[in-house]
């Protein structure tokens, strides 16, 4: 019976994690939306956090539905003539342009100019990543620069032949400065076979080693050098929040570089696809990420401690995951943030003519298909990895 309610808990504090999470990189995404429309004197219909039937709802003084949908996976912010939820087209479409300029007046977002328009679609992804900097910079500031440092090398491996320690912490390779692991990371990844120039400390002095990755077995076209990296406080570096704001910029970038690379290697068929994980997969994670903040370390930690520590490994698996929702939302496909720039950056190339409507439709159509596909093989990817024997 104890390991009934143990296993309930644990399902409980996993969904809980996954709602909190999701919920607030949606809500950022969202309300870069909602700002930026604001500002521009766009009228707004509903502010939602969530799809289907709304659990809690209520209108502001400026007449905007604020509510919180069932289904945590998503939301949205609907302008006043917008004929669905996803901006994809107006209640009605307006051609004359005395008729245009009065419905620009009253703020309906189809009628604004393309600079408008624009401003407010590319508003969401790019909130996702100043928040991603921001909380990496308060993550940063509260634990220290997670640098280089090296916890272990394997035996035969290519740092054990080039002399690189347990305890070094890796400053620089091929006179590249190297910040922290995912720096490390990623310089190694992209050398796989080619002798590098690595500099590390190694207490009070610098070690200058020669150092050459080997082949990934996953994946011969990426490098590994055979170390492990303890991330623990004691490993880590304290900085200024000036600093930490540089912190979360690399960090976001790094994020940003790894999953264009990534992205561009699924489709060149250098990498392959089963590291696309969909909402299965953030769920398991964020519950690992939950669980093991509040289970973990010293048994002696009071309550007040773990719940901090809980926060705080949220708001970095927050982090992360609003620099994927800004990366996705970016993507060239209709019903996505990028598909309506994509369709406004036709617009203004062919002199403020938007695509004819059914040429629009079409794209939504295909973009829908596409989206339903991606999510499909997330999908399955998420249930592969959890349920190895379903393949």
């Amino acid at each position: 019976m104890p390991e009934l309610l143990q296993s309930i808990q644990g399902l409980l504090i996993t969904l809980a994690s996954f709602v909190v999470v999701l919920s607030v990189v949606v809500f950022v995404h969202e309300f870069g939306h909602f700002q930026v429309a604001r500002w521009r004197g766009v009228a707004i219909d509903t502010f939602s956090i969530g799809f289907g039937k709304t659990l809690l709802g209520w209108r502001d003084k400026k007449g905007v539905q604020w509510k919180v949908g069932a289904l945590p996976l998503g939301g949205y912010v609907k302008f006043a003539d917008d004929a669905d939820a996803m901006s994809t087209a107006p209640r009605e479409k307006i051609e004359d342009p005395a008729a245009l300029a009065e419905a620009r007046k009253k703020g309906l977002f189809h009628a604004q100019p393309l600079s408008t328009r624009s401003m407010v679609v590319a508003a969401g992804p790019i909130t996702n990543f100043i928040f991603s900097i921001f909380a990496f910079a308060v993550l940063a500031f509260a634990f220290g620069r997670d640098i280089a440092s090296v916890a272990s090398v394997e035996p035969n491996s290519p740092a054990s032949a080039a002399g690189l320690q347990a305890g070094d912490v890796v400053r620089s390779i091929d006179g590249e400065r190297v910040q922290n692991f995912q720096d490390l990371q990623r310089l190694i990844a992209l050398a796989p076979g080619r002798t590098l120039n690595l500099v590390a400390s190694r207490g009070d002095q610098e070690v200058a080693l020669q150092i050459t990755p080997r082949p990934r077995a996953d994946n011969p076209q990426l490098g590994s050098i055979g170390i492990t990296h303890d991330s623990s406080p004691a490993n880590r570096e304290p900085i200024g929040p000036i600093q930490a704001v540089g912190v979360g910029a690399s960090n976001t970038w790094a994020i940003i570089a790894q999953t264009g690379s990534y992205i561009g290697g699924v489709f060149t068929g250098r990498e392959s696809g089963n590291q696309i994980a969909g909402p299965l997969g953030i769920i398991n994670v964020s519950g690992q990420v939950a669980n093991g903040a509040l289970s973990g370390g010293d048994p002696d930690t009071t309550l007040t401690d773990r719940l901090g520590f809980l926060a705080l490994s949220l708001l970095n698996l927050a982090a992360v995951l609003s620099v994927a929702v800004g990366i996705v939302n970016l993507l060239p496909i209709p019903i996505l943030d990028g598909g309506h720039l994509l369709f406004y950056a036709i617009e203004g190339a062919r002199g403020g003519k938007p695509l004819p409507p059914s040429a629009q439709e079409w794209a939504y159509r295909a973009g829908f298909a596409v989206m339903a596909s991606l999510f499909l093989f997330a999908t399955w990817n998420d249930i592969t990895r959890l349920f190895p024997g379903a393949q």
